[in-house]
């Protein structure tokens, strides 16, 4: 293991490097599987399932279920009230790149794929700032992001990557007390996803731990609105819907009202499995971090206020504390940790291949 570290051992202060290294590993064995699992599982027969617009580009399994939305958007905009649940930065940056690289499926996929080596660098820096400074701590922290069982939507054309950028953007420049720059990377993060919100009470929070004074936290919490403010205005102006996501929710069965049914039938054992973690974390931080304790309690909550586990495994790759719950406590330990990344990374690898086949778009 030592041997193996020492090769990047000149890297443990170039988080940047680092970041790149690691993200090109990731989506380059992410691809193999995908691609590779792709010639002998058949694909979803179904042709909404997947992007099928430019199957030369041979790189169309990466853009499943709604990465094909995301990109239609980027093209044409919000043609129908559904697609207002799909939030416009990922889309608006499809656009820019669109005019570069005029491919839509390879302009999807380089964002991604470039706010995931920014997503990294900024996990790297939390981990530093959470004491685990030793580059052997850093990979092995990372590995747990990365191999999440949903961690194949960091490199698939979906919000994940962005909104994982924009996230630990926000939380690293809260950690070190920046509330500018917290702000604004949480206003970036409520532009991409609608549990972007999530992060406006956990950097409040920790600024709130690190004893800011009041009008820096509320500067934060507003720069960090703008995000999704911006968006209700667009839809307010364009549609005279201002909360059209909020329907387009409902049309997907989250907040229908019929909670107990629609739970009943969505929810899986996946969804159970991470729905304890999410609980554990909620417990596990709350005497050590209550910010961390909160942001995952948001998590916990959010199949059972929404009414439906749908995407649940997902949207729990934001949820940052329970991965660094799971890192804290099997870090040392010789056969814990092994074990704990070994049943993550089997998961990862169903889904990559379920998602490759059309099969999954999240859930």
């Amino acid at each position: 293991m030592d041997r193996f570290f020492s090769i990047f051992r000149k890297l443990e202060d170039k988080e940047w490097a680092l970041a790149v290294i690691i993200a090109v590993c990731f989506i380059s064995l992410t691809l193999f599987l995908g691609y590779y699992s792709n010639l002998v599982i058949p694909g979803n027969p179904d042709n909404s399932a997947r992007y099928l617009l430019q199957p030369s580009t041979h790189l169309d399994f990466m853009s499943e279920w709604d990465g094909p939305h995301y990109i239609s958007i980027a093209q044409e905009g919000y043609t129908n009230d559904a697609l207002t649940a799909f939030f416009p930065l990922y889309p608006l940056l499809i656009r820019l790149f669109i005019y570069i690289l005029s491919s839509p499926l390879i302009s999807a996929l380089i964002i991604s794929w470039l706010c995931l080596i920014g997503a990294l660098f900024f996990y790297i820096k939390i981990l530093k700032t959470i004491s685990f400074r030793k580059l052997q701590d850093i990979v092995l922290g990372v590995l747990l992001f990365l191999f999440f069982p949903t961690g194949v939507f960091l490199a698939a054309t979906y919000t994940e990557s962005l909104f994982a950028f924009a996230a630990l953007g926000a939380l690293y420049f809260s950690l070190k007390n920046k509330y500018l720059w917290a702000g604004l990377f949480a206003g970036l993060a409520t532009a991409t996803h609608p549990n972007g919100v999530f992060i406006i009470p956990l950097i409040m929070i920790v600024l709130w731990e690190a004893k800011q004074k009041i009008w820096q936290i509320l500067s934060s919490a507003v720069i960090g609105s703008l995000g999704i403010i911006s968006y209700i205005g667009y839809l307010w102006i364009s549609k005279g819907k201002p909360l059209a996501f909020v329907g387009a929710q409902k049309g997907n069965h989250w907040l229908s009202g019929n909670y107990i049914t629609t739970i009943m039938n969505s929810v899986t054992a996946i969804d159970i499995v991470i729905f304890i973690l999410v609980f554990a974390s909620v417990i596990y931080w709350w005497s050590r971090k209550k910010s961390f304790a909160i942001y995952s309690l948001l998590y916990l909550l959010l199949p059972l206020v929404g009414g439906n586990f749908s995407g649940y495994p997902r949207y729990t790759l934001m949820a940052f504390p329970v991965q660094f719950m799971l890192f804290k406590k099997f870090r040392n330990s010789k056969l814990g940790y092994p074990l704990v990344l070994l049943i993550s990374g089997v998961f990862w690898a169903y889904f990559v291949i379920h998602y490759a086949a059309g099969y999954t778009g999240g859930s």
